[in-house]
């Protein structure tokens, strides 16, 4: 082997190695792990609402979008109202109530649901939202706005919900 062609092949060597090892710290740019898009796997909450009847009890309906197939459950967490809602109060769930989803649906399809609960605490009025847990549990749970429901008029203080 001649002099000349070991200082070619040797060169050719440092080089391959230095651009091997700039690929391999490099990666792909991205820091941690990669994050799959699970928003074709999420649902969402649509048109929620709530009546209370005469006797206190609470009738809570709405629909599902998205991937509703996915829901496992429902809490529904109430807080009951005095005589004034304070609307830029913390909201303070003092009543919680799991709903599986095979006992909610109101229709073949799985997008409607309806449940009725009877609320320990009786109160003119409630704060109410809903939290709905995924099948997958690497997608985090969906909330919905808090809103209210009364049998009455309820006076409102203060900007917001």
């Amino acid at each position: 082997m001649k002099k000349g062609s070991l200082f070619v092949y040797a060169g050719r060597l440092v080089l391959l190695l230095v651009l091997v090892g700039c690929f391999a710290l490099s990666g792909c740019g991205l820091k941690g792990d990669p994050i799959p898009d699970s928003s074709s796997e999420a649902f969402g909450f649509e048109e929620l609402s709530a009546e209370m009847t005469v006797d206190g009890v609470l009738t809570f309906q709405g629909q599902i979008s998205g991937a509703s197939r996915n829901l496992d459950y429902l809490i529904l967490e109430i807080q009951p109202v005095d005589d004034e809602l304070c609307l830029g109060c913390p909201f303070l769930a003092q009543e919680q109530q799991r709903f599986d989803s095979r006992d909610i649906w109101a229709d073949l399809f799985g997008k409607n649901f309806s449940f009725v609960f009877a609320p320990a605490y009786p109160a003119g009025a409630y704060r109410w939202r809903l939290v709905g847990r995924n099948v997958f549990a690497g997608i985090s749970e969906t909330v919905s706005e808090i809103q209210v429901v009364g049998r009455d008029k309820v006076d409102i203080k203060g900007g917001r919900l």
